[in-house]
């Protein structure tokens, strides 16, 4: 399955990559690893997080085998250009970089690069610590890992597309964001921001190791209604400081 791919190893962290991406090896090392020591201490974790595997794959067909039969995770083929990573348990698929240009939506950009595989690696520690990760809600795991990784602080897609939002006066519900989704990767990570300045980080580590059956919002205690009220009142607080 793995064959043709030479590797990368270093401490806990090993990297697959072929002759073509040899100049992403490097990157992606030390980004998994900065993400990890962020990572191990916002968890808390006591011990070093076990090992990690990357592979980087260089084309689209690969990377929709590599998901198939190393993750088994079964996903349309050919993928959607806008994936270029996915995770299950410990292990990391990664479109190459070198292969934007044919075979997704996105540019080349170091600093974006690297927020992609925090976001990713945050996926992968959720799922690491999650007592149940399969009844886990899209929009609180895509939400956490984008406002983890900063994507939040830097990248259109998910800040502009909110700032817009909240000009226009079209905050969507709860619900919308928890059935779309379009909405639970745009708004989703907005929910975790509050919940954090809200509670401090610690809530948020407890809603990952304690949530056994997808609802956050039986852990905080939060009649769901009142809480999207004051979350809808601090969003349009924070659209005058830019979201920050």
């Amino acid at each position: 399955m793995l064959d043709n791919y030479l590797w990368f190893s270093k401490d806990y962290i090993e990297v697959g990559y072929t002759r073509k991406d040899i100049a992403f090896v490097e990157e992606t090392y030390n980004a998994l690893k900065k993400a990890c020591i962020s990572l191990s201490l916002y968890f808390r974790l006591k011990e070093k997080f076990t090992s990690i595997r990357a592979v980087i794959v260089p084309g689209r067909n690969e990377f929709d085998r590599l998901v198939k039969e190393l993750l088994k995770v079964d996903i349309e083929t050919p993928s959607r250009p806008g994936r270029i990573a996915q995770t299950q348990r410990t292990d990391l698929v990664i479109l190459s970089p070198s292969a934007y240009k044919k075979d997704s939506i996105y540019e080349y950009c170091p600093d974006e690069y690297g927020r992609l595989l925090f976001h990713e690696l945050t996926h992968i520690f959720e799922e690491f610590l999650s007592p149940e990760i399969e009844v886990q809600q899209r929009w609180w795991g895509e939400g956490l890992a984008i406002y983890l990784s900063e994507q939040w602080k830097y990248e259109d897609e998910f800040r502009e597309l909110v700032l817009k939002g909240l000009k226009n006066k079209q905050i969507p519900k709860f619900k919308e964001i928890q059935e779309d989704v379009r909405l639970s990767y745009q708004w989703g990570w907005t929910i975790v921001k509050y919940i954090e300045e809200l509670y401090t980080p610690g809530m948020i580590v407890r809603i990952v190791k304690e949530c056994e059956d997808g609802d956050v919002f039986n852990i905080l205690g939060k009649d769901i209604k009142g809480f999207e009220k004051d979350w809808k009142i601090w969003l349009t607080k924070k659209e005058k400081g830019g979201l920050n």
